[in-house]
């Protein structure tokens, strides 16, 4: 009985998707019909998310088939990954310009770049245009805050974040499988055309947004206040993102030695965490990073029994406490960085929370050589919740400071 479990948690988990799809697709149905910058902005955004969530698949799994080098596939991720170290820069060149023209000319100009590779499969030109995408998705992570900021009043940033991350989530399960379908039956000629028209068509429906900017403040005006004033927030989701990796190297061990199944388990796992992401961001307004990382400690320590009931329980879970961290963080920075810094503020700060996630990678894949995944799972757990305390502490701690003098006293007292 038990060798059927894995295919009726599969079907049980594909249920629990659909009926979050469906909460999704009413709250974005909402939002369609009551405002047409969100409308065009999520219409542009959808588009955006498969082509990048198909071709991210794709790099690797082309780049292993060219070469048969394990090696040579991890580095072509890491090339999307790279120009995160020149964050600073690029978002100091996203604060000097209007942030829906740039926008707008960000998704034209990857498409040419894009449509060298329909022309050669050398490894160094798909090494290249995989280092000028994820310079792409910097400079994006940079301008995007500023527009939103622009778009809409403080009040909905947090409901838009949670709503995009349900979305981002969501093209995460449905994107890869249609890519790596496509990538079996014909090559990756048909990714890169789909990746290529989605943008295109990305950059004709952010052109339909209608938003005021203000003008781009001077070059010189100082970011390195504001970034430090978001410095808990921020150590606070990267070891999330951290966490989330030594999870995933630790789901291996999991289900071969402690739920007894094969590797392909692992996609009923990741569609459980799918699931959880999803949920999160239709909640996105209760997105808070302390919280998030308490349900990240609280997963870790349901997986360490073993039991697929708590594992899958686990996996929902860790997907709410890792959305929320990110949402938390985003939002933070849009609410209290000016505009004339946000591209900067916002690409720094995204950038080191998600360069927690290779780091935690490599750190994983020495560990699973060595320990337990009961062991990996106690020190996600000690960790995460060792932060979740300090997190709070600095938290409280900058509220009072903030406060008046006066205030501030009472409160002591």
């Amino acid at each position: 009985m038990m060798k059927h479990a894995p295919g009726l948690a599969a079907r049980a988990g594909v249920r629990y998707m659909l009926k979050w799809e469906e909460s999704v697709l009413a709250s974005f149905r909402r939002l369609w019909g009551s405002c047409d910058v969100v409308r065009w902005y999520f219409a542009g955004l959808t588009l955006s998310f498969f082509g990048t969530s198909a071709m991210y698949l794709v790099a690797g799994v082309w780049v292993k088939s060219l070469t048969g080098s394990n090696a040579l596939a991890t580095l072509a991720l890491l090339c999307v990954y790279a120009p995160g170290v020149l964050s600073p820069w690029i978002g100091r060149f996203a604060d000097t310009f209007r942030k829906k023209p740039l926008l707008i000319w960000t998704d034209l100009a990857i498409v040419p770049a894009l449509a060298v590779l329909f022309f050669t499969d050398e490894i160094w030109v798909i090494f290249t245009v995989l280092l000028v995408y994820g310079a792409k998705a910097v400079l994006v992570s940079a301008a995007e805050p500023a527009l939103l900021v622009a778009m809409l009043s403080p009040d909905r940033l947090a409901k838009i974040n949670g709503l995009r991350m349900s979305l981002q989530e969501g093209m995460k399960l449905v994107a890869p499988l249609a890519a790596a379908a496509l990538f079996a039956g014909y090559g990756a000629w048909p990714v890169v055309a789909i990746d290529a028209l989605s943008f295109l068509l990305a950059a004709a429906a952010t052109s339909m947004i209608k938003v005021d900017e203000p003008p781009p403040a001077p070059r010189e005006t100082p970011s390195w206040p504001h970034l430090k004033a978001l410095t808990w927030p921020i150590v606070g989701a990267t070891t999330a993102l951290f966490a989330a990796s030594l999870h995933t190297a630790a789901s291996f061990s999991l289900v071969e030695n402690g739920l007894h199944y094969g590797p392909e388990f692992l996609g009923v796992l990741s569609a459980a965490q799918g699931a959880g992401s999803v949920l999160a961001g239709l909640a996105g307004k209760r997105a808070n990073v302390t919280t998030g990382l308490v349900l990240i400690a609280v997963a870790a320590l349901a997986r360490t029994t073993g039991w697929l009931p708590a594992v899958l329980a686990a996996g929902f879970v860790h997907g709410i406490g890792l959305a929320w961290a990110v949402i938390a963080v985003a939002t933070l920075v849009q609410q209290r960085t000016p505009p004339a810094v946000m591209g900067r503020v916002s690409a720094t700060a995204i950038s080191i929370v998600f360069g927690g996630g290779p780091l935690g990678l490599a750190v994983g894949a020495a560990l699973v050589a060595h320990l337990s995944f009961e062991a990996i799972y106690v020190i996600i757990a000690v960790l995460t919740a060792a932060m979740a305390f300090w997190h709070a502490r600095a938290g409280r701690a900058a509220s009072l400071r903030a406060r008046p003098p006066r205030e501030t006293a009472d409160q002591m007292e």
